[in-house]
């Protein structure tokens, strides 16, 4: 791999909380991004990620209704094992989660540091040469943690994330 190829991609995710109150309240779902990376050395990536979910429930004992919001910002670095047909990878770095959440009682906007971990793999297809070196179709399995303090009560806002992501390597 050289250190000049990056890539671009629109990911697509099920959001699966890992708190049980969250999922009560919210639920799994799905979630949107956007992944940058790029070959620095070797086997090694760079990686940046951003995710976006958001979600409407039903508090648990007044049953008023509530609108979640977290945007995961994430850096990592990822080692890629596999350089022939399939890309498998494995890396772990830093989340910034910012959370936001409305409902009748109040609103929270919080930020906190987490840590994240991916594997995965991708698919490299040819592209075209004067613009995109390859297509990229890229799945992979995502965990998020970081834990946040809305009330008097922590609460891990992260969870796992099972998705595709779609796009291109120049």
């Amino acid at each position: 791999m050289k250190a000049e190829i990056a890539r671009l991609g629109i990911s697509g995710s099920y959001f699966f909380p890992s708190e049980k109150v969250f999922r009560d309240i919210y639920g799994p779902g799905g979630e949107v991004g956007l992944d940058i990376g790029r070959a620095i050395w070797k086997n090694i990536e760079f990686h940046l990620e951003v995710q976006y979910y958001t979600k409407s429930g039903r508090l648990t004992f007044t049953r008023e209704k509530t609108r979640v919001k977290i945007l995961p910002l994430g850096a990592h670095l990822r080692y890629v094992f596999l350089k022939k047909g399939l890309h498998l990878y494995a890396g772990a770095g830093l989340s910034y989660c910012l959370f936001q959440e409305k409902n009748p009682i109040g609103k929270v906007d919080d930020g906190r540091l987490g840590l994240s971990a991916r594997i995965g793999g991708y698919k490299k297809i040819k592209g075209l040469k004067k613009f995109i070196k390859h297509f990229i179709i890229d799945a992979y399995v995502s965990y998020h943690y970081c834990e946040i303090k809305p009330a008097e009560v922590k609460i891990d806002i992260g969870g796992a994330d099972f998705g595709m992501a779609l796009g291109f390597e120049f």
